[in-house]
């Protein structure tokens, strides 16, 4: 918990623990509420929470239909495969925008009524902004390989597998300065708050490949169900 007369103390209990440790665990508290928002909220649990509702919502919004075959009934509507597949990756956008749009509400509003005027709200909002860009390319990356996938079990393997493998290496190169370049493997390298609180154009930069990345990841992941033959 935040506060403001301790964030000393917290400090000071916190460098007892192996630096190495903190780094990996992506910790860096500062002393506002926005860093410390940006350094518990967003730093590892921001790679727990919405990735698991990434993977398990864009896994079903094709893979499963075809693995059960309930997508034959879909296609037996009017309804093209690409109208069908623009549908259902629209609503994998709206979820996750959905989610980072309560997180910023919930957080604005707790802060308000607990720390009335500590928090720099525009950055904030940019912060949320930066982290939802980022999740459109985790949910591009588990949209195409549910689009890829003929059964669930390799669309839940590699829509997981890949998010979690650039968790690890962000993980890793954080951990040490000899490690360092195994971090710049990962697409979460990417996403670096203290930058985007400093005005560094790397933020923005970082912001525009997120985007561009998720559309062409949206993008091939309905061409190329448009194009697969489908088991069904």
């Amino acid at each position: 918990m935040f506060n403001p007369e301790s964030v000393d103390a917290l400090k000071d209990m916190l460098d007892m623990l192996p630096a190495e440790l903190m780094n990996a665990m992506g910790m860096n508290f500062g002393s506002t509420l926005l860093t410390f928002l940006s350094g518990t909220l967003y730093s590892i649990l921001l790679y727990l929470f919405p990735m698991i509702l990434s993977v398990v919502i864009n896994h079903r919004l094709i893979a499963v239909h075809v693995d059960k075959g309930s997508m034959s009934y879909l296609l037996s509507t009017s309804n093209s495969r690409i109208r069908i597949a623009v549908t259902q990756a629209v609503f994998s956008l709206m979820s996750i925008t959905a989610i980072f749009c309560w997180i910023t509400v919930l957080t604005l509003i707790t802060s308000s009524a607990m720390f009335p005027g500590l928090l720099d709200i525009k950055p904030f909002i940019l912060l949320n902004l930066y982290a939802l860009l980022m999740y459109y390319t985790v949910n591009g990356i588990c949209f195409l390989a549910s689009c890829l996938a003929n059964e669930a079990r390799y669309s839940l393997g590699l829509g997981a597998g890949l998010p979690i493998t650039f968790v690890l290496l962000q993980m890793l190169g954080d951990s040490g300065e000899g490690l360092e370049w195994i971090g710049y493997f990962s697409l979460f390298a990417l996403f670096d708050p203290e930058r985007l609180f400093a005005g560094d154009s790397f933020a923005y930069m970082g912001m525009s490949v997120f985007a561009g990345l998720a559309a062409a990841l949206y993008t091939l992941g309905i061409i190329y169900f448009n194009k697969k033959d489908l088991p069904i």
